[in-house]
């Protein structure tokens, strides 16, 4: 059986994975919109497959849009945009905690996209702050 949370419980995890990183990043994230939507659209697939980003059985948890802060000048303000897809964690997770957990663990790997993480670099950083 697959879980789901309201609309507003699964934002809420959203944020509470945003707040919970360390000081050092919260003062990297001015620039960061993380925003939740239901599901992909084809374009956000296709942006993903692009970029050679990892589904978890065959679906789209989350994207980063935007310019990694590593390859941004002094002075640019590019927004970055990450996005979190409701649905796609709901088919993915069978449990409460399953779900909580990989929400954050999506969460975390795109806000890596945007402090300049590979994905070939992204298992150290995930495991450092799970």
């Amino acid at each position: 059986m697959k879980h789901r949370l309201t609309w507003n419980q699964f934002c809420r995890v959203v944020r509470d994975a945003v707040e919970s990183l360390p000081p050092q990043f919260q003062e990297r994230l001015e620039n960061v919109v993380v925003d939740v939507q239901e599901a992909p659209t084809p374009d956000d697939v296709d942006r993903a497959a692009e970029r050679d980003d990892p589904r978890d059985d065959g679906l789209l948890l989350g994207l980063f849009d935007g310019v990694p802060i590593t390859e941004q000048e002094p002075g640019d303000a590019h927004p970055n945009v990450i996005t979190i897809f409701r649905r796609s964690h709901e088919e993915l997770c069978r449990s409460r905690t399953e779900l909580l957990r990989q929400i954050r663990a999506t969460v975390i790997h795109e806000l890596a996209h945007h402090f300049g993480f590979e994905e070939s670099d992204l298992d150290e950083f995930e495991e450092r702050h799970q």
